[in-house]
């Protein structure tokens, strides 16, 4: 009788902590949650995981019922209002630890979760992107106060236009891209997105000096892959900011900069920027070390002599970056 006694007392244990447990994996929606203790608990779904990290809240829907936004603490009377720190080493969305590598988040999804949480100032443009502590007052513009993509398309830095599939400049793009595409024994790829890439007006200006020096030109299209440690074209039309990305580095810089901050390619010619008219030898180059399901690669406008022999099996050498721009950035699978 003491064994059947013993034997329900610790079933009614086990049963109390597993309780307990379910509830602490319940929806949890009070204020002041970084600060250990709630005001109140919704508990009627699981708390939402994403990515591997679970988060205190349900839904977006339930997160928006706080008083002080999920993760920040504050009091009916003070709001605490943060702008984007790029020093910052991981994601700035309370409880994702994952590397932050768009300014100062992991994603542009995050990014904006913030700011729809109020974890975040938002950019007084967009209203979606958090603020930048890079930012800068500039014309067009009577406070500081934007995000940096915002930022950059006032002071004419590179930006990125989706062009949709039904866009002629998206059938041109593909139409030239397959039909230079050559590879023995291989299919030819399905191209899911494209980017145009709207070039700095200094760059531009480089590129039209430079050609001017040439006695004889003609403007060439080329392909670059690279490394790319980012899931661009997954969220939007954005560039990441990790170094290693070779991809984002090369049009961000106009080809100043490659992967880790190299100021050029080493190849048979020396140092310098090496592409190919045939697409399908640059695919040999991309490297995706992502769970993006694309692989990438950059179509490019080079100037080169009228002189200057241009191989199909082999690669087109230009020895400065006003002599090359991006184009179009697409998205491809095989």
């Amino acid at each position: 009788m003491a064994a059947i006694v013993r034997n329900v007392v610790n079933w009614s244990v086990q049963q109390g902590h597993s309780s307990s447990q379910i509830q602490r994996d319940m929806c949890e929606v009070g204020n002041n949650i970084l600060l250990g203790f709630m005001n109140k608990v919704c508990g009627k779904k699981p708390k939402f995981v994403e990515r591997g990290h679970k988060h205190p809240y349900c839904s977006r829907t339930c997160a928006g019922k706080t008083s002080g936004g999920i993760g920040k603490a504050s009091s009916p009377t003070t709001t605490t209002h943060l702008t984007v720190n790029t020093a910052s080493n991981t994601c700035l969305l309370t409880g994702c630890n994952y590397d932050a590598v768009f300014q100062g988040f992991c994603d542009p999804v995050h990014a904006m979760e913030a700011v729809k949480l109020g974890q975040i100032d938002g950019c007084d443009k967009c209203h979606d992107q958090p603020v930048s502590t890079n930012a800068r007052p500039s014309r067009g513009s009577s406070t500081g106060k934007l995000c940096a993509g915002c930022d950059r398309a006032l002071r004419g830095g590179t930006q990125l236009k989706e062009l949709g599939s039904r866009d002629s400049k998206f059938r041109e793009v593909r139409k030239q891209l397959i039909g230079k595409w050559n590879t023995r024994n291989e299919g030819l790829p399905t191209v899911d997105k494209i980017y145009q890439v709207l070039v700095p007006r200094d760059q531009l200006s480089r590129y039209a000096s430079y050609r001017k020096t040439l006695t004889n030109s003609r403007e060439i299209r080329t392909y670059h892959a690279s490394l790319m440690l980012c899931d661009l074209g997954t969220k939007g039309p954005c560039l990441c900011e990790r170094k290693g990305c070779g991809i984002c580095s090369v049009v961000r810089s106009s080809f100043k900069t490659f992967a880790f901050e190299e100021e050029y390619e080493q190849g048979r010619f020396g140092q310098g920027i090496y592409t190919f008219v045939n697409p399908g030898l640059a695919d040999k180059e991309a490297t995706t070390s992502t769970t993006s399901p694309y692989r990438v690669m950059i179509a490019c406008d080079v100037v080169v002599s009228a002189e200057q022999e241009v191989p199909d099996d082999d690669s087109v050498f230009v020895a400065s970056s006003d002599a090359i721009n991006s184009a179009y950035i697409v998205m491809y699978s095989m």
